[in-house]
């Protein structure tokens, strides 16, 4: 008994969408692993914009000296 063929379509689709759903999972996987890993990245660019504050002159020493080390903890 065929039912127009259908079967066959509806079935590859759901296979294709079942892929795709598994494909999106493991990416964003590696995205969110690959995010965590630049944090010591963030320090140092949060260090290089405070030595350019500094020296800008937008702070003084004991302020850049505390956030030096608050950056560094």
């Amino acid at each position: 008994m065929m039912y127009g063929g259908y079967g066959m379509f509806v079935g590859g689709l759901l296979c294709l969408i079942i892929i795709g759903m598994i494909a999106y999972f493991i990416i964003n996987i590696f995205n969110k692993n690959e995010k965590n890993s630049n944090v010591s990245g963030t320090k140092a660019s949060a260090i290089d914009l405070l030595n350019e504050r500094y020296v800008n002159g937008e702070i003084d020493e004991e302020e850049y000296n505390r956030r030096k080390e608050v950056l560094k903890d």
